[in-house]
């Protein structure tokens, strides 16, 4: 018997779900295979077709959000190479922040309380190098040690203000969160990098 690609998809994702649900409120090693399946309505075996374990769907997960996330970013950054203005800077931002809001679930629990800290990790290290390239680019006065310094602290505070704000967004428009991202990020970083 062949399996239906679409069908293969569909279960894969239900399994993502499920593991998701969970993951939001226990640590992953508090979880069981059975759990998951329980939730996602699938048996034991189904799963072991797709994941071998709990460890690789979180694994699979990540690197879909990460590749995701880069992308937009990568975009996103071209984009402002052509027009560094702060009006494209806030364009370019608040396409950032739609995609993390179309993400939201996802990420806000990767980033969340239960998260796994090496996605963070493994996400600031994607963004630093286009941050390099597109925010401070050629310009800056500062040493390699020090601009990863600063980009490792412009990172962290953004994601954070992002995460936070995708668990509430406190009434905060996502136009206006760019804005935030834009001013305590962006121009903060480029300003630095040129001192």
């Amino acid at each position: 018997m062949r399996k239906r690609p679409d069908k293969t998809a569909q279960t894969k994702a239900e399994f993502r779900e499920a593991f998701l649900q969970l993951y939001a409120t226990t640590p992953i090693n508090k979880m069981t295979v059975g759990q998951v399946c329980e939730r996602a309505g699938y048996n034991r075996g189904t799963f072991y077709l797709d994941y071998q374990d709990l460890y690789d769907v979180l694994e699979q997960i990540e690197n879909d959000l990460l590749d995701g996330m880069t992308a937009c970013v990568e975009a996103c950054m071209k984009r402002l190479s052509q027009d560094s203005s702060k009006l494209s800077c806030i364009a370019a931002c608040a396409d950032v922040v739609a995609y993390y809001e179309r993400n939201k679930d996802s990420i806000a629990i990767l980033l969340g309380e239960n998260g796994d800290p090496a996605f963070v990790h493994r996400l600031k290290n994607n963004l630093k190098p286009l941050w390099r390239t597109y925010v401070v680019g050629e310009s800056a006065e500062r040493s390699e040690a020090e601009l990863d310094l600063a980009l490792e602290f412009a990172l962290t505070g953004t994601l954070y203000m992002i995460s936070e704000w995708l668990s509430d967004s406190r009434g905060v428009s996502a136009y206006r969160l760019a804005h935030l991202v834009y001013d305590f990020s962006i121009r903060d970083v480029r300003r630095r990098s040129e001192l």
